[in-house]
C-alpha cells in the first residue's frame, strides 16, 4: 500500500469521492473518454507499455475502466483503490499513441490526467513531481535556481561560446526584443550545450532575442500531475514576460511539453488580440535555413544519427518535419526509426515518468527506474538499436534523460543529444 495512504483520513477520501462524482458533468472530451470505449483492444496493441508486458493492469482500456467503474458506482473508491490508482495511472506515459490508433479517437491520456489531478488534490502525487512544482512556484523555474545563478551561468556560457566560435555571441537577459526565448530550465542548468546552440543560431541568423530571468523556464509539470492551476500559474509568467519585454514571438526551445502547454493549453495564448505568437525554435530556424541564411558544414557531424520524435512535439504539436530538415543539413548520415512521426513510440519516460526512480512504496515488484528500462522504454530501445545509430537526437529533456539511461542500462553505447547541439558543431560563422 502507498505509504502516504495512512494519512488519508475521512475528509481526504470524501474529497476524492466528490471529485469523482463531479465527473458525471465533466467537460465533453472527458465525458467521451469515459463513455465511448468499445473495448476493441486497439489501444493495447498501440501502447508500448502494454506491448512490453503481459500484466493485465497495463492494458490502457483496463486501466481507464477503474475510473469508469467508480464513476458508474460499480467499484468502491476507498483507500486501497486510491493506492492502486497511484500505481496504475503513473504507469501510463500519457503519450497519446492510443488516440492515433483508436477507431473512435479515444484519448486515454485525458483520463490519466484527471485521475492524477484527483490524487494530487489529496497528496498522492509522486514526491519528485510535487517538489518540482513547489520549486517552480517559489522561484519560477523547476531547478529552483536563483537569478544570480542564472546570470552566472549565462556569463560562463558566453565565455564558452567566444572560445568555441571566436565570436561574441550574447545570451541577452531581460532586454526588450521581438523574440522571447524560453526552454526547460533543466536544459539550461543541466544541459547548457543546447542553449549555446540556440544562442549561436540567433546570432548567425541575425535575430534579436532575449530571455527573462523571471520566466526563462517553460517546462511545466502541471501537465504531468494534472494540476491545471499550477500549469496556468507557470504559463502566466511567460505571458507577463512577453508583455514586459515587448516580444512579438514567444519561441519555445527543445522542450515538447513546454511547447504543447504554451501553444495549446495555456489560458493566455488563445486570447483575442494577443500581441505575440507562440512558436518553437525549429519553426523559427527552418525559414532561415531555406533562404540560405545559415552556413552549415555537415562534415563536422559524420557519425550516424537518428531522431526521436517527442510525443508532445509530434503527436500533440505537429512538429515533425522541421527538426529533421535542420538535422539533415547538419549531419552526413541520418537514419529514421520505424515507426516515426505521429506513430512514434514514446521514450518510456513521458508524463513525468523520466524523473521517477523509486516506486515510493507503491505495491509493485520493481522500481520505477526498472519499469522505465524494461517495460515502458523497451520498444524505444529496440527502435534505436535497429537503426545502428551512434547518436540519438531527443529534443526534450525528459526524453533525453530517459534515453540516456536506456543506453546505459542496456549497454548500447550510443550518445544522446539535441538538434541544436549538432547545429552548433556544424555552423560556420
Amino acid at each position: 500500500m502507498h505509504p502516504r495512504l495512512a494519512a488519508i483520513g475521512p475528509e481526504a477520501l470524501a474529497k476524492a469521492q466528490q471529485a469523482v462524482a463531479k465527473l458525471r458533468s465533466a467537460p465533453r472530451p472527458l465525458q467521451l473518454a469515459l463513455d465511448i470505449c468499445a473495448h476493441c483492444g486497439q489501444c493495447a496493441t498501440a501502447c508500448q507499455v502494454s506491448l512490453s508486458s503481459p500484466e493485465r493492469r497495463l492494458n490502457p482500456a483496463r486501466r481507464a475502466n477503474r475510473l469508469r467503474e467508480v464513476v458508474a458506482g460499480r467499484r468502491r473508491l476507498d483507500r486501497q483503490e486510491l493506492g492502486d490508482w497511484a500505481r496504475d495511472f503513473y504507469e501510463c506515459t500519457g503519450c497519446r499513441r492510443c488516440a492515433v490508433f483508436c477507431p473512435l479517437g479515444l484519448d486515454n491520456s485525458v483520463i490519466t490526467r484527471k485521475v492524477r489531478a484527483i490524487l494530487g488534490d489529496i497528496g498522492l502525487s509522486p514526491c519528485r513531481i510535487t517538489a518540482t512544482q513547489e520549486a517552480s512556484d517559489r522561484l519560477g523555474n523547476n531547478e529552483g535556481a536563483s537569478e544570480a545563478a542564472i546570470r552566472d551561468m549565462v556569463r560562463f556560457l558566453e565565455e564558452e561560446l567566444r572560445e568555441e566560435h571566436g565570436a561574441t555571441i550574447r545570451i541577452p537577459l531581460d532586454e526588450p526584443a521581438p523574440v522571447l526565448f524560453a526552454t526547460a530550465s533543466s536544459e539550461i542548468m543541466g544541459r547548457p550545450e543546447n542553449l549555446m546552440g540556440c544562442a549561436t543560431f540567433f546570432h548567425a541568423a541575425g535575430i534579436p532575442w532575449t530571455m527573462s530571468t523571471r520566466a526563462f523556464d517553460a517546462a511545466n509539470f502541471g501537465l504531468f500531475s494534472g494540476d491545471d492551476a499550477h500549469m496556468q500559474r507557470k504559463n502566466k509568467l511567460l505571458h507577463e514576460a512577453c508583455l514586459e519585454l515587448g516580444a512579438k514571438r514567444l519561441v519555445i526551445g527543445e522542450c515538447g511539453h513546454a511547447y504543447r502547454v504554451a501553444k495549446y493549453m495555456g489560458a493566455f495564448t488563445a486570447k483575442p488580440g494577443q500581441p505575440y505568437a507562440v512558436t518553437d525554435i525549429f519553426t523559427e530556424a527552418v525559414p532561415v535555413l531555406r533562404r540560405g541564411g545559415l552556413r552549415l558544414d555537415p562534415g563536422r557531424n559524420t557519425r550516424p544519427v537518428t531522431y526521436h520524435d517527442p510525443c508532445n512535439f509530434a503527436r500533440s504539436g505537429g512538429i515533425m518535419d522541421e527538426p529533421r530538415e535542420i538535422l539533415r543539413a547538419c549531419v552526413t548520415d541520418f537514419r529514421e526509426m520505424t515507426p516515426n512521426r505521429e506513430r512514434n513510440y514514446c521514450c518510456g519516460g513521458g508524463g513525468g515518468l523520466a524523473v521517477l526512480e523509486t516506486a515510493e512504496g507503491v505495491e509493485r515488484t520493481d522500481t520505477f527506474y526498472e519499469f522505465r528500462m524494461n517495460v515502458s522504454g523497451r520498444r524505444k530501445y529496440e527502435q534505436i538499436k535497429a537503426t545502428g545509430a551512434d547518436i540519438v537526437v531527443a529534443p526534450c529533456f525528459n526524453c533525453l534523460r530517459q534515453i540516456e539511461q536506456l543506453m546505459d542500462y542496456h549497454n548500447r553505447g550510443a550518445g544522446v543529444g539535441t538538434v541544436f547541439e549538432l547545429f552548433d558543431r556544424a555552423v560556420v560563422l
